[in-house]
């Protein structure tokens, strides 16, 4: 079917006038910038009600206020959700990293059908299995009547009791964000020529040596790809948090949610989206800059 498809475009690309043709390519794209304008429009529309005043009855008046922004920067609970916000997601990435790299290499470099594909089987497990179903299947093992109090108790006579506490919530995003660091750093890992291990073992490097001197530096887009993904992604997590932090260990979206739907402070609301956009994207734009990669997708395969 999609090759019929391909085969039409083909052909209808092949009846277009010529100053046509040149300009095919901004076809391909119309999708992605469309995407990216309605993303705008949002984000547009959320800085305008973030400067409005609101109201309790009216929800919000027209009336240019930076109220909103003050009550975030002078109450310590927001600059406390915002830093657990990033300690958790940044914990949270560096781990899918250590994992993902050795994973994505033995994915791609194993000599074995049958291993290569249960690696792969394994590794879209998660994507077939329901955020909440996961969530809940954390909150049965890390409860105290779960998998790991049991384990404690019978061999140390201690119960455990660890749901609702930033770990569960590091361990319910990290089960969400491996995944796609692995299939984010496979395709770095395959555009490594072998031959390049190759000669640094035959110059006298032992497989460590030349994976750490190497491959590592080579699979740097990639690496920085799937931080990115990761982290992104981790800090504006909502029902993760939510879930196996039980309101204890709340990320900025629970707190937008809380202040939206509790006390419908839409103004807000829409100044914690803006505040977690801007430190997302400084996080983003510190990261590339200090990675020194101009296009990371591109160069990372």
């Amino acid at each position: 079917m999609c090759g019929l498809l391909v085969d039409l475009l083909i052909a209808v690309k092949e009846r277009l006038p010529d100053r046509l043709k040149e300009n095919t390519g901004y076809l391909l794209i119309a999708p992605a910038i469309a995407s990216v304008g309605v993303m705008v429009a949002g984000l547009i529309q959320l800085t305008y009600i973030s400067f409005l005043t609101f109201d309790p009855i009216k929800l919000f008046l027209p009336e240019p206020s930076i109220k909103s922004y003050l009550t975030i920067f002078s109450r310590p609970v927001y600059g406390t959700v915002m830093v657990r916000t990033l300690g958790i997601s940044l914990l949270v990435s560096l781990s899918c990293l250590a994992l993902g790299i050795p994973y994505a290499y033995y994915l791609v470099r194993t000599e074995s059908p049958l291993l290569q594909k249960i690696l792969i089987v394994l590794a879209l497990a998660p994507f077939f299995i329901g955020e909440i179903v996961k969530a809940y299947g954390w909150l049965i093992i890390l409860g105290r009547n779960g998998l790991i109090s049991y384990v404690s108790k019978s061999l140390f006579g201690v119960e455990l009791n660890l749901i609702y506490t930033p770990f569960s919530v590091y361990l319910g995003l990290l089960q969400t964000m491996l995944p796609f660091a692995v299939f984010v750093l496979a395709p770095a890992v395959a555009a490594v020529p072998r031959e390049t291990e190759m000669a640094a073992q035959n110059l006298g490097a032992t497989p460590l040596q030349s994976f750490i001197h190497v491959i590592l530096p080579q699979l740097k887009p990639g690496i920085l790809s799937a931080f990115l993904v990761t982290f992104t992604i981790s800090a504006t997590e909502y029902a993760i948090p939510d879930l196996l932090g039980g309101g204890l260990v709340d990320f900025v979206a629970n707190q937008i949610y809380t202040v939206l739907f509790n006390s419908l402070n839409y103004p807000l609301a829409a100044a914690l989206s803006i505040v977690l956009v801007l430190v997302v994207s400084l996080v983003v734009y510190l990261v590339l800059k200090i990675g020194r990669v101009g296009n990371i997708f591109i160069r990372g395969g």
